[in-house]
C-alpha cells in the first residue's frame, strides 16, 4: 500500500471522529462556548507550533486582515454546523457542509479565471440534486427535511466558503496558510472565552458539565488538526483525485458512528441526498 493512501485514510478517520464529537456536543446540548473555546484554543496552539519557523512574517498586516476573514468563516461555519447537527442527522449535515466547495469553485472561476471542467460541473449538479431530493415529499413515509435545518445548512455552506475561499486567497497572496489559520483560531478562541465570561452566571440546559464539554472541544481540535496534517501529507505524496476520494470516506464514518452511538437513521430522501452529495464531492475531486 502506498503511504499516501494510508495518510488519506487516517485523515478521513480523524475528521470522521471530529464530526462525531460535534454530534456528541449537539446531542448532549453542550455549552457551545466551552466546546469551541477548547477546540479553537488547541487548534491555535497546534498551528502556531507548526508555523513556528515563519513567525517573523507576522509583521505584515495582511496576515491579521485575512485571519479575520478566515476566522469569521470558521467561527460562523462551525457554529452553524453544530446547530445543524441539533436539528438533523450528523452524516447528512456533514455531507451538505462540504457543498461550500461549490461557492469556492464558482468564485475562483469568476475572479481568477479558473476553468470549471465538465466533471466539476457534474459534481456541482449532484450537490444541487441532493438539496432538491432532501426537500421532496413523496408520501407520508418520506417527509422533507426540517426547514430550519435547511436554512442553517445554507448559512453553514456560505460561511465555510468564507473560510476555505479566504485560505485560497491567502495562498494567492503568497502568505503562510498555517500562520493565518493560527491567528484566525486565536481570534475565535478569544471570542469564545469572552462569551464564557459574559454568560458564566446564566443557567445551563446542558446534559453534561462545562468541563467535560471543554475537554471534548479540546479532543475535537486535536483530531481535526490531525486530520488536516494527514490530508496535507497525503496531498504531497499522491494524486489529489485519489486522496480527495479516500478523504470523502469521513462522511461514511460519521454516518456509521452516529448510527451506532446515537441511533440516528436516515429516511429514504436523506439516504439519496447523502449519496448524491458523496458522488458530487468525489466527482469534484476527480477534476
Amino acid at each position: 500500500m502506498e503511504p499516501y493512501i494510508l495518510d488519506a485514510f487516517l485523515g478521513a478517520v480523524m475528521f470522521g471522529l471530529g464530526g462525531v464529537l460535534f454530534k456528541w456536543n449537539a446531542h448532549n446540548l453542550g455549552d457551545d462556548n466551552y466546546f469551541f473555546g477548547g477546540l479553537y484554543s488547541v487548534g491555535a496552539t497546534c498551528f502556531f507550533i507548526d508555523g513556528f519557523d515563519t513567525l517573523s512574517e507576522l509583521n505584515d498586516a495582511k496576515y491579521f486582515i485575512m485571519a479575520a476573514i478566515v476566522g469569521l468563516g470558521a467561527a460562523g461555519g462551525n457554529f452553524a454546523l453544530s446547530q445543524g447537527m441539533r436539528y438533523g442527522p450528523a452524516g447528512l449535515t456533514s455531507a451538505f457542509a462540504k457543498a461550500n466547495i461549490i461557492i469556492v469553485i464558482l468564485l475562483s472561476s469568476v475572479y481568477y479565471g479558473e476553468t470549471i471542467t465538465w466533471i466539476e460541473g457534474l459534481g456541482i449538479l449532484f450537490f444541487f440534486l441532493a438539496m432538491i431530493v432532501v426537500n421532496l415529499k413523496v408520501n407520508k413515509l418520506n417527509k422533507p427535511t426540517n426547514r430550519t435545518w435547511i436554512l442553517i445548512m445554507m448559512a453553514c455552506i456560505i460561511l465555510l466558503a468564507f473560510r476555505n475561499g479566504g485560505l485560497k486567497v491567502v495562498n494567492e497572496l503568497g502568505l503562510s496558510g498555517v500562520l493565518v489559520a493560527a491567528v484566525a483560531y486565536t481570534y475565535c478562541a478569544m471570542v469564545s472565552i469572552m462569551l464564557i465570561l459574559k454568560n458564566r452566571k446564566k443557567p445551563s440546559q446542558s446534559k453534561v458539565t462545562k468541563l467535560k464539554t471543554a475537554v471534548i472541544g479540546i479532543l475535537t481540535g486535536i483530531v481535526s488538526y490531525g486530520g488536516l496534517y494527514f490530508y496535507i501529507t497525503a496531498i504531497k505524496g499522491g494524486p489529489g483525485s485519489v486522496v480527495i476520494t479516500i478523504f470523502s470516506l469521513d462522511m461514511f464514518f460519521i454516518l456509521l458512528l452516529s448510527y451506532l452511538l446515537f441511533g440516528e437513521r436516515l429516511n429514504r430522501n436523506q439516504i439519496f441526498g447523502f449519496l448524491l452529495s458523496a458522488i458530487g464531492l468525489i466527482l469534484i475531486g476527480l477534476k
